[in-house]
């Protein structure tokens, strides 16, 4: 099963709204790397976009081999294009890397899973299940994810936004002040089911920032419920095979 072509066409369309200066010094993932300056870690990037999140990475710790993948080639393009040559870039599906079972002691997952969509909404979940598990196949002995998604508390809210976004994106129509843009299929979690799937895949919390999405046109877009931004910093807790890790529960009837 592969996340369906809306997902690139969205982002073919948004190329110039994903093109942010490098982050200052604020920000969730790089003060998620400070305890590692002077380390040469392997760090990989899914859903890079243009790399802005890189190039703040590669300014800031010289010593680092940074990867970024996206899955829209105009992002690629881009991101080889404005960003340090430092920084290997390449187009690439975060649900099949090429790379080789533990080639990375961290993976930056900036707002990806909630986009892994693909027919139904249960199917979607199974694609989000598929991008954790591919993740954890990436990380080294002792490595981590630095990771961002969006939440609601709602099951039932989740599932009306994937349905009322699918028939929004079929009508290519665009609403930014509601956060609504051309082609957008969106897959939220709950808060509830996040904590599940890190459960599921033998990922541990060591360092959490939950802020809520500002404004009326978020509380609109996802039928008056509160939007949350959740940044975390996850390490495995122990080593097994990733065949063994069950899919996330996509229930959209459970309230938190």
């Amino acid at each position: 099963m592969k996340v369906e072509p809306s997902v690139v066409s969205h982002f073919t369309a948004s190329v110039e709204r994903y093109s942010d200066p490098p982050p200052g010094p604020g920000d969730f993932v790089l003060r998620a790397f400070e305890p590692y300056s002077g380390q040469a870690l392997r760090v990989l990037e899914l859903g890079c976009g243009t790399g802005h999140r890189l190039e703040g990475l590669a300014r800031d710790h010289p010593g680092f081999r940074l990867f970024g993948l996206d899955i829209t080639p105009v992002m690629v393009q881009t991101a080889r294009r404005v960003r340090p040559a430092a920084v290997s870039f390449m187009i690439g599906d975060c649900l099949a890397t090429p790379f080789a079972d533990g080639q990375f002691e961290a993976v930056i997952l900036y707002d990806v899973l909630h986009h892994l969509v693909s027919g139904t909404k249960a199917e979607s979940n199974l694609l989000r299940a598929a991008g954790l598990k591919e993740i954890v196949r990436l990380l080294a002995r002792g490595g981590r994810i630095v990771m961002e998604e969006v939440c609601v508390n709602a099951g039932w809210r989740a599932g009306w936004i994937h349905a009322a976004s699918r028939l929004i994106a079929r009508l290519h129509l665009s609403i930014p002040a509601l956060h609504i843009h051309t082609d957008v299929v969106l897959n939220f979690f709950t808060l509830e089911e996040l904590e599940a799937a890190f459960a599921g895949c033998d990922l541990q919390v060591s360092a959490r920032e939950v802020t809520k999405f500002p404004g009326l046109g978020a509380w609109i877009s996802t039928f008056g419920d509160t939007t949350y931004h959740v940044r975390c910093v996850l390490e495995r807790s122990h080593i097994r095979n990733t065949d063994d890790i069950e899919p996330m529960a996509g229930s959209i009837s459970q309230t938190v």
